[in-house]
């Protein structure tokens, strides 16, 4: 009856209290240096990233008045009615609408493009295959803009002005050197005796690359997507130009009308920006295991 039974919670305690002990003896001085180097960098990098967002998030919450007197800080009230003028001014709905039939087109072609083309530049046995690498490479160096003048004419030759399926193409030609450059990468890391034993089994090399290959790869497709999203859903640059109508326009055409001649809508603005980043982050955060294992699985072999 008189005997003390020591509580669980002080036995975890002081376990974990040795194990604190142990891993400063073992590091040293010398170590918890560098370790809290390590930790004060990761910080740095957090607020650098965290930041912005909570930034554009704040002001999205402002009046005008406030957002000229207090650029920087949390607002002192929370003024939701932005993001319903913001939606209005914007015409939100149906370029919102526009966006995701856009970007959901031009990743299709996109996939259905690069994949083949990716694997026949890494199996493929033929002449002038490093020229084809190479012109991939360099196609990535080249900026949009530069190529503004010769992409309208060809668009409008091909009447794809103001054509949302017109556009969808222009973007995964955009994307598709990035596209194949990093699928090849991932294709070569595959042994070629799985494709040997497909063969031998009487598969076609269509086969091969779809029942096989391609599920081997899917790190690699969620990483082109992952990129291609991002680049097609926050593109002004070729959807100002191409796209006039404005029943075809998508999202970020329509933040230049917070911006007048004699005002700026700042915190309409921000309201805007908010609901244009919102997907963005929830698909980073749906595939970030993806994007992760595309990052390190196709880094073995280029």
């Amino acid at each position: 009856m008189g005997a003390t039974v020591t509580p669980p919670l002080s036995k975890h305690h002081g376990f974990m209290a040795s194990r604190r002990s142990l891993l400063v003896r073992q590091l040293g001085a010398r170590g918890l240096l560098e370790l809290a180097g390590i930790y004060a960098a990761l910080a740095l990098v957090l607020v650098q990233t965290l930041y912005p967002l909570l930034w554009v998030l704040f002001g999205s919450l402002k009046t005008k008045q406030e957002m000229l007197a207090n650029v920087w800080g949390p607002p002192s009230s929370l003024i939701f009615q932005n993001y319903a003028d913001a939606w209005r001014i914007a015409g939100m709905g149906s370029r919102i609408v526009n966006s995701v039939l856009v970007t959901a087109c031009a990743l299709i072609i996109l996939v259905i493009v690069a994949t083949p083309c990716a694997y026949a530049v890494a199996r493929l046995r033929f002449r002038g295959r490093g020229f084809v690498v190479a012109v991939a490479v360099a196609a990535m160096l080249v900026p949009p803009q530069v190529m503004a003048i010769p992409v309208f004419i060809v668009a409008r030759d091909l009447s794809l002005i103001n054509s949302r399926i017109g556009i969808a193409f222009v973007y995964a030609a955009t994307s598709l050197p990035l596209s194949v450059f990093i699928l090849r990468s991932f294709f070569l890391t595959l042994p070629v005796e799985l494709e040997d034993a497909a063969r031998m089994d009487g598969a076609s090399r269509l086969e091969i690359l779809v029942h096989v290959m391609l599920p081997l790869v899917r790190p690699g497709v969620a990483l082109i997507l992952i990129f291609g999203f991002i680049e097609i859903w926050n593109d002004f640059f070729l959807a100002f130009l191409l796209l006039r109508d404005l029943s075809v326009q998508t999202i970020p055409l329509g933040l230049v009308s917070f911006f007048q001649q004699y005002d700026s809508l700042w915190s309409l603005y921000f309201a805007a920006l908010t609901i244009t980043t919102l997907p963005v982050i929830i698909v980073f955060i749906a595939m970030q295991r993806q994007f992760i294992a595309g990052l390190t699985a196709g880094a073995v072999k280029g």
